[in-house]
């Protein structure tokens, strides 16, 4: 058996989530599976909650699918491995994540990473999602994908001694992930590849149906009530604009305030994928070529991706005098936006 394996990533295409990157790290790059991605990925939605780490209200935006895309894409093959199964099968996490890669597995699960960041003796937590793909055991590390480390999400290594402490000392209650899915406990996600086969077409139906839903502002949660109970106060679709809009003036109305960044980023990833799907419609011929429409929507990622940057310039600068370029930026935008995505679905 080889002393180092390390599975196939690509740097992915949206980073906002942990879960997406993790996704797109794994088939971002499988003409296959981009049919099932580019059908996907379309609504946005919303909603105000308690942000884990800190206690504080925060907007959780995020696109459809969400945390839950590792689950359904059928491009992959997913385990749900409690801490039970898992000691069971191995005695330790370290002989379980290299045994699992060895079988073609990439590990995705919660993890302290105060333990990692720091040292063992850190007295606080700041438990967070690791994407596990690859081991050396001449160095003694994990290859990892995850935010925590650099200022953007990146690939590093992570010592194996750290790994397992910081995966022993995470409770189920802090085992945020398990949590979302309602199963109370705690464990880690065994995920496979499942790109040998065809198994979804693109569904210009859905995508155009999708659209209307996105464009309306329409509450497509009732659609998976069958799956979960859902929360009364979200925001759908082009009416996340407005939402991204008033958390952005309410942290720069504090005296204080703590820039949150990461729901104007994941607009802005929405953005950047939406202009991927209207490239690869084009490309495939489900679109007639449209120099006008994909200039035009390169506009609306343009004034994304600068009204992202300020936030991010206001974060290290503490000027806040500028609500109104951030208006400026993200209302033209999503007029934009209605406008060339309104003509996409006539021609659909």
């Amino acid at each position: 058996m080889s002393n180092k394996k390390i599975l196939p990533v690509s740097y992915p295409m949206i980073t906002s989530w942990q879960w997406h990157a993790t996704l797109f790290s794994i088939i971002g790059d499988d003409e296959k599976a981009k049919n099932w991605i580019f059908s996907n990925y379309i609504q946005l939605r919303c909603y105000n909650i308690e942000e884990i780490f800190t206690g504080d209200e925060m907007l959780l935006a995020d696109m459809m699918p969400g945390s839950s895309s590792l689950k359904e894409c059928p491009y992959l093959l997913f385990s749900l491995m409690t801490k039970e199964q898992v000691e069971s099968y191995c005695d330790d996490i370290i002989t379980f994540i290299i045994k699992t890669i060895d079988l073609g597995g990439y590990v995705y699960g919660v993890f302290d990473e105060a333990k990692i960041l720091c040292d063992s003796g850190a007295d606080y937590k700041f438990p967070h999602e690791l994407f596990i793909f690859g081991y050396d055991k001449d160095t003694q590390e994990f290859h990892v994908g995850d935010f925590t480390f650099g200022e953007h999400y990146s690939y590093t290594t992570v010592s194996f001694e750290d790994v397992k402490r910081g995966y022993e000392i995470i409770t189920a209650s802090e085992d945020h992930m398990f949590k979302d899915d309602y199963k109370g406990r705690r464990g880690l996600y065994v995920i496979q590849k499942n790109t040998s086969k065809t198994y979804y077409e693109l569904d210009l139906n859905y995508i155009k149906d999708t659209l209307v839903e996105y464009l309306e502002g329409k509450d497509t949660k009732n659609h998976f009530r069958m799956m979960r109970n859902r929360f009364s106060d979200t925001v759908f679709g082009v009416n996340v604009y407005d939402a991204v809009l008033k958390q952005i003036g309410i942290q720069l109305s504090n005296d204080d305030p703590d820039f949150d960044i990461r729901a104007l980023h994941l607009v802005y990833d929405h953005k950047v994928l939406m202009i991927e799907r209207l490239k690869y419609l084009m490309e495939k011929g489900y679109l007639e070529h449209n120099h006008e429409i994909l200039d035009d929507y390169m506009s609306v990622v343009n004034n994304m991706l600068t009204a992202r940057n300020l936030l991010i310039k206001c974060s290290i600068t503490g000027n806040i005098d500028c609500l109104d370029r951030f208006e400026k930026y993200i209302m033209e935008a999503k007029a934009k936006e209605i406008e060339v995505l309104n003509k996409v679905v006539e021609l659909l």
